[in-house]
């Protein structure tokens, strides 16, 4: 064998091991690419799950925020409603209290009048009692004259 034929040799040697390198080299690449596709198909599949559990967590978020903001329309209606009776109370607590300061002003006028009233009755009586008691005296002072005056004759 000559140097060309054991370089010839070494050649076919050097690329039949170059081409099984090649090939268990493509063959990991192969393997590493469907690993791959594999964990991106899983990803994926994961990804479309979540992204369904998030469409529905939003759904409900969206449920939720629309209850609560009923809910907070609800209690501003109530709170209106209630500032409104406030309202109305205070203002009937004023008419309640307008009145009741004309109810003892009226009381205490009637109550004057009265006592001024009694004390013209009370006058009256006195003006009657004395005035029966000079018509008494003035009747019978008559009664002893018309008896002093039929004695006479």
């Amino acid at each position: 064998m000559t140097w060309i034929e054991m370089s010839a040799a070494g050649a076919v040697i050097a690329f039949s091991l170059l081409v099984w390198q090649t090939i268990v080299t493509l063959q990991a690449f192969r393997q590493s690419l469907e690993r791959i596709e594999s964990a991106v198909l899983q990803t994926r599949l994961q990804l479309e799950e979540t992204a369904e559990h998030a469409a529905e967590l939003l759904a409900s978020a969206r449920e939720l925020t629309e209850a609560a903001a009923d809910r907070v329309r609800t209690v501003q209606e109530a709170f209106s409603a209630v500032d409104k009776v406030s309202r109305t109370l205070d203002e009937g607590a004023d008419a309640i209290g307008k009145a009741s300061a004309l109810l003892v002003d009226s009381v205490l006028q009637v109550q004057q009048a009265v006592h001024t009233r009694q004390n013209r009755i009370a006058d009256a009586a006195e003006w009657g009692a004395a005035g029966i008691g000079l018509w008494k005296r003035w009747q019978s002072s008559r009664s002893k004259e018309d008896v002093a005056g039929s004695e006479a004759e």
